[in-house]
């Protein structure tokens, strides 16, 4: 086996190992944003503080709260 073909297999053994091996990033769930027609916002983030979401809601429109409640 040639030198040249050597690294070829080792470099993809590490890069199989490192794709599968890797930890995948959880899924983000997103909801309909509440009094925001047309924007989406993260689940998680909404029910951690909808209080918050609101206030921004109220105070600096969808947009904003729907940017920073985005993912």
């Amino acid at each position: 086996m040639s030198l040249a073909a050597l690294l070829v297999l080792v470099v993809a053994v590490v890069a199989a190992c490192a794709c599968l091996l890797w930890p995948a990033a959880a899924p983000v769930t997103m909801m309909k944003a509440p009094g925001a027609a047309g924007f989406f916002i993260s689940r998680e983030a909404f029910e951690a503080n909808p209080q918050y979401y609101f206030e921004l809601l109220r105070k600096a429109g969808a947009a904003a709260a729907a940017a920073a409640f985005g993912a």
